[in-house]
Formats: structure tokens, C-alpha cells, sequence
């Protein structure tokens, strides 16, 4: 009987580990995709000569493209919180990470101010669709400091600001191509994707 009971304490523990584990990883995942948010607030604005060649525009072009991050979060902002009580987080946020991925693959291959500004309009929608997943989730994954929990969404964003211009210091010093700073922000959007545990 008390080998059971051993055993039985023993599967109750590693249930409460994996478990914690779980929820862990999941709020590490969400604060990751707010690194790449920061990264994808600047790359556009640390990039301006590279993006008016490639669009065939001039620093205004690539000034109306950067608005359209503003314009995008706005038109999403208000109804993605209402359909995320609705229907749960874990969508909102999985599409917040796919469209943001679609971003910084379309910045790449677009040639125009005019699909710049539609993969501008997504990245907007990416940030409202997040936020109407990952805070309210944030907050039911840590009842008890919700609040130090969405302080440090704010700090991935920081660190994603802080880490870009390092990036393309980088990249500048050893003569590479500036899209490369694109695409880390792409690999680590879909690692997420494909690790995402939260629900």
C-alpha cells in the first residue's frame, strides 16, 4: 500500500512539472513574439535608403508605408478583443504570429509602395490580433501578478528595439544583405508557430 501510494504521489508531482513546464514555455513563446513586435516596429525606419531602392520610392514613399503599421493596429484593435473573449486566445494569437510572419516575408518580394502598404496594414492587424490574445492569456497563466506578467511583454518589445540595430550593425559591417535581418525575425515567428503550446 505505501508503494502505491509512492507511486501514486510520484505521477502526481510529474504531472504538476510537466504541467508547470508547459505553462512556462507557452508564456515564453507569447513574450517571443514581442521581441519580434519590436523588431518589426523599426526595421522599416533603420531600413529607409535599402526600401526606397527596392520600392522605387523616396523617403516620403517609405514614411506612408510606416503609417500604415498605426492604421492597421487601429482597425483591428477594438473587434479582436471582443471575438478573443469570444472564441478563446490561442486563435488570436496563432493568427497574430502568421500574419506577422506574411509581413516580414512580403516586405521582401514587394517592389511597390502600394503592396508595401498592404503588408504594412498586416502588421498592423498582427499587433491587435497578439494583444487580444496575449494579455487577457497572460493574466489567466499568472492569477496571482498579472501585472509584473504584462510588464514584461514591454520588455521583449524593448529587447527586440535594442537587438535590431545590432543586427543590421552587423550585417553592415560584413557587407550582407539587409534582408537577412527579415529573415531571423521570420525563423523565430515560426519556430513559435510550431511550438506554441499555449491554449
Amino acid at each position: 500500500r505505501d508503494l502505491r501510494m509512492s507511486r501514486g504521489l510520484g505521477d502526481v508531482y510529474k504531472r504538476q512539472v510537466l504541467m508547470s513546464a508547459k505553462k512556462y514555455f507557452g508564456a515564453f513563446c507569447l513574450y517571443l513574439n514581442y521581441l519580434v513586435h519590436g523588431i518589426g516596429v523599426l526595421v522599416m525606419s533603420l531600413n529607409v535608403h535599402e526600401f526606397e531602392v527596392q520600392w522605387q520610392t523616396d523617403a516620403a514613399g517609405v514614411s506612408v508605408v510606416i503609417s500604415s503599421l498605426g492604421l492597421g493596429r487601429l482597425a483591428l484593435l477594438v473587434l479582436a478583443g471582443s471575438l478573443s473573449d469570444k472564441y478563446g486566445r490561442r486563435p488570436f494569437v496563432l493568427l497574430g504570429t502568421v500574419t506577422y510572419l506574411t509581413f516580414f516575408i512580403g516586405l521582401l518580394f514587394t517592389h511597390d509602395v502600394g503592396t508595401a502598404y498592404f503588408f504594412g496594414l498586416l502588421a498592423g492587424a498582427a499587433n491587435s490580433l497578439l494583444d487580444a490574445g496575449t494579455y487577457p492569456r497572460l493574466m489567466e497563466l499568472f492569477p496571482k501578478a498579472p501585472g509584473p506578467a504584462v510588464i514584461l511583454v514591454k520588455a521583449f518589445v524593448a529587447a527586440g528595439q535594442f537587438s535590431l540595430p545590432l543586427i543590421l550593425s552587423f550585417l553592415v559591417a560584413h557587407e550582407l544583405w539587409f534582408g537577412w535581418s527579415l529573415l531571423i525575425a521570420a525563423a523565430i515567428l515560426s519556430l513559435i508557430h510550431i511550438s506554441e503550446p499555449t491554449r
